[in-house]
């Protein structure tokens, strides 16, 4: 396992963890995740506060989303390569 730390433009922590078959990140919003949503499109994880009107947005690797879930404020993404 490889882990890698950087800070997204909107001052998160994201942490990329790869392993052998799949890539793993993680991003601390620091807030509730109440009525936040998450996509990943081409390669970008685009975070949406309902009613805020707030967007987000983090790079992840290329590959196959296999599951994006927000729990307590943190945002996960699982990419399969």
């Amino acid at each position: 396992m490889n882990e890698r730390t950087s800070v997204s433009e909107s001052g998160e922590m994201v942490r990329q963890y790869d392993y052998d078959d799949r890539t793993i990140v993680a991003a601390d919003l620091g807030t509730s995740a109440d009525g936040v949503s998450v996509d990943v499109v081409d390669g970008t994880a685009i975070l949406v506060a309902d009613g805020e009107g707030e967007q987000r947005e983090f790079d992840v690797p290329a590959g196959d989303v296999a599951k994006a879930t927000i729990t307590n404020g943190v945002v996960t993404i699982e990419v399969e390569r």
